[in-house]
């Protein structure tokens, strides 16, 4: 299921136990996340780079309004990363994160993108060849992710469409790398009390350059991940667009 699908049974699995337990919940934790949001706070997103990227992108336009609906707080490449996970109003089945990688100190902002969720595949698919035993998720995950020969450490990704992507993360270097891994806490309410534990047991960052409207470049992302969680293994790839502060406005911010 996609992310989207996958965090609302989660919350609807909380509202259930909010409504038995009783509990008085006021002491909240998301007053620590960045540009001063909170849960339930409108992210708004310009238009126009939607519109300059023209339709070779594959990140649709997340409509002007959002809701921060999870988050979770990541390293990802040693870097501290947030990730808000988004409601649009526009499109209720759009899978929408926007990402926020901080800057050395922890504290400032330094680079913004959002993703949208182009794929959630199953363990067992297959971009290049053939997993060697489809009835061994080992081998499938091996696939993936095995020493020297897991397609997400290669150079060049290539999509379920044909699309292709080189790796960010040592471009310079035409050999294997190991990618990065972390496990990942969802945070489904302002306080802290219900989560959800997704295990990144390999994540990598490609890029490809596309030409929008009026010949002008940029670097399209591409963020695939193998994941486990309690529901077992799935392949989950992102595609995103980067931000400039401009591009976004939080009219709800503290």
């Amino acid at each position: 299921m996609s992310m989207k699908q996958y965090l609302r049974i989660k919350v609807q699995d909380a509202k259930n136990r909010w409504s038995s337990d009783g509990k008085d919940k006021r002491t909240r934790i998301d007053d620590s996340l960045p540009l001063n949001m909170r849960v339930g706070s409108r992210v708004q997103f310009a238009e126009a780079p939607f519109l300059i990227a023209g339709d070779d992108t594959h990140v649709p336009y997340p409509g002007e309004e959002t809701l921060l609906a999870a988050f979770s707080e990541v390293e990802l490449a040693g870097m501290k990363t947030f990730r808000l996970y988004l409601d649009s109003r526009a499109d209720d089945e759009l899978s929408v994160m926007l990402m926020l990688l901080m800057d050395d100190t922890g504290e400032q902002v330094d680079e913004r993108y959002v993703f949208h969720e182009q794929y959630e595949l199953p363990i067992f698919h297959v971009a290049i060849a053939d997993v060697p035993d489809h009835e061994d998720e080992t081998s499938a995950v091996d696939f993936w992710l095995a020493k020297d020969e897991g397609i997400l450490g290669m150079p060049l990704f290539h999509t379920p469409d044909e699309s292709t992507y080189e790796r960010l993360w040592e471009p310079d270097h035409d050999v294997w790398l190991k990618p990065a891994s972390s496990t990942e806490t969802i945070k489904l309410d302002p306080y802290g009390e219900n989560t959800t534990e997704v295990e990144h047991l390999g994540t990598m960052l490609f890029a490809r350059v596309v030409e929008g409207l009026g010949g002008v470049e940029f670097q399209e992302y591409l963020l695939p991940t193998v994941e486990r969680d309690t529901d077992g293994f799935r392949v989950r790839i992102w595609v995103g667009l980067p931000l400039a502060p401009t591009d976004m406005d939080l009219p709800d911010a503290i």
